[in-house]
């Protein structure tokens, strides 16, 4: 059962990104949060669906399984134990097939099928705003979707529906997680090394500020300073990483955890320990994951405490309130939080019952 809470048909229009990614060349861009196109389900409510229905896969085996799940900007990503299933919007192939010119995206019904990358079968999905990453078991990264940002790490800006490669620096890496939000990704390493691609107009990938579209995957020169990196996140217009020992760094722009004052970080900034329940009487409380949606961030500790700062538009950080929040706060969950999806302007937890 899935829910399509939104309608972004108005701003996947070609028009309106050519528009967009020629601004980009002008002016600063506003956070992507704030730009047009997430409030279009309250013009148009009749291509809302109010309530959960199911979506019919195409599956040979009755009792197949769904094992992943990843949804951008108007497209979806559907992993089970047969392989990948696509459906939504593809005009730019980020459901990895080819592109056809005037196709109604709202009106059909088609769910594309990858089965496996040659023999290598899909171990997770990710979703960015128009682009799709899928990640092999043998540690290995393929693309396809929107490329102008370079978030495709091709080595070139162009829209690619073929499930493609991504090599630069990830050449003979073992991969074991990517993280995407919107434009900009990050890959982790089994080593503990982080790389990133895509947009850095806000100083997300840090080392490289001559150019604000990467589009080759490239080490972040930045994190190596670290320790071992086991988790990654990235947001909208910062990233997020956490180490081995538990200790939460962040850097890019927005409400980044540190305090009122600081709305940007050029580099790595750790967020005090202390911020997320770590003092003298419980020393076994530490970060243990960590989420980034477009505008809000979200840790969760060995005990299963939630943690979340950032924009509070609509009450995403689920404080009781809606009011900005700029450094960790404990979220008033009542269970054991297993985990965290961050979406555009909402958060869902995954609980146990501490009963």
């Amino acid at each position: 059962m899935f829910k399509l809470v939104r309608n972004y048909s108005k701003l996947s229009s070609p028009k309106v990104r050519q528009k967009l990614t020629a601004t980009k060349t002008k002016s600063p861009n506003p956070p992507p949060n704030e730009l047009p196109g997430y409030d279009e389900a309250a013009k148009d409510p009749q291509n809302v669906v109010p309530l959960p229905k199911p979506i019919h896969l195409p599956l040979k085996n009755p009792s197949s399984q769904v094992t992943g799940l990843a949804a951008g900007r108007a497209h979806l990503l559907v992993l089970t134990t047969e392989g990948l299933f696509t459906l939504g919007n593809n005009g730019y192939g980020q459901c990895g097939r080819p592109i056809i010119v005037d196709e109604d995206y709202t009106n059909n019904t088609i769910v594309h099928h990858i089965p496996d990358i040659k023999g290598d079968r899909i171990k997770s999905v990710t979703a960015g705003q128009d682009h799709s990453i899928l990640l092999s078991e043998s540690g290995q990264v393929y693309t396809f979707g929107w490329g102008a940002d370079g978030q495709t790490g091709l080595a070139h800006y162009r829209n690619e529906y073929k499930p493609s490669l991504v090599k630069g620096d990830l050449a003979g890496e073992n991969i074991v997680k990517v993280a995407c939000m919107a434009d900009c990704v990050l890959a982790l390493s089994d080593k503990g090394t982080v790389f990133g691609w895509g947009n850095s107009e806000y100083g997300q990938l840090p080392s490289l500020v001559d150019n604000h579209q990467i589009n080759i995957a490239t080490e972040i020169q930045e994190c190596r300073s670290l320790g071992h990196v086991v988790d990654i996140a990235a947001g909208g217009s910062f990233c997020m990483v956490l180490n081995s020992d538990g200790n939460v760094f962040v850097w890019g722009y927005g409400i980044l955890g540190v305090g009122p004052a600081v709305q940007r970080a050029k580099e790595p900034t750790m967020i005090p320990a202390t911020l997320f329940g770590f003092n003298a009487y419980s020393r076994n409380n530490r970060v243990s994951q960590i989420y980034c949606g477009i505008s809000q961030l979200a840790a969760v500790t060995d005990n299963g405490d939630l943690y979340m700062w950032g924009c509070n538009k609509f009450g995403s950080l689920g404080l009781g309130n809606i009011e900005d929040q700029f450094f960790p706060l404990k979220v008033a969950v009542g269970a054991q939080v297993k985990k965290v999806s961050c979406g555009v302007d909402h958060t869902v937890t995954l609980c146990k019952p501490y009963i």
